[in-house]
């Protein structure tokens, strides 16, 4: 039987694979709404940090084609427990859209809420 935390490791990146996948999806804003925390900083290349403070704002950050990629890929994934309600994955992403590709470190520090589910606090990219 896996432990608690090898537990809430394989749930991290679970929920990390479902950012990017509705990052990448064709209108990001509405899933990633859901997976985020109401005090949530995501912190993308080139853009302000966008909050949920603002949701006009935080919907114009991640409107179409925002992240818009044929496919991803995470390499250096690392879980790390903070407690067993907090936690950050850590990787380096590689994604395609035709022929451009978009390369970058990426972080999201994610909470446990009341209800169980795990909520993104902040998410940060960096490109390489």
């Amino acid at each position: 039987m896996p432990t608690m935390h090898e537990r809430i490791r394989a749930d991290l990146l679970h929920k990390e694979r479902s950012l990017w996948t509705a990052l990448t999806s064709a209108d990001p804003a509405p899933a990633v709404k859901k997976l985020s925390n109401q005090e949530v900083n995501l912190m993308f290349p080139k853009m302000h940090t966008l909050t949920l403070e603002d949701e006009e704002a935080f919907d114009e950050g991640l409107k179409p084609p925002f992240h818009r990629f044929d496919g991803y890929q995470l390499d250096d994934v690392r879980t790390i427990v903070i407690d067993l309600m907090a936690g950050a994955v850590t990787y380096k992403v590689r994604a395609v859209r035709g022929n451009q590709e978009y390369r970058a470190t990426g972080s999201t520090t994610w909470n446990q809420a009341a209800d169980g589910e795990w909520r993104i606090v902040a998410h940060q990219e960096t490109l390489l």
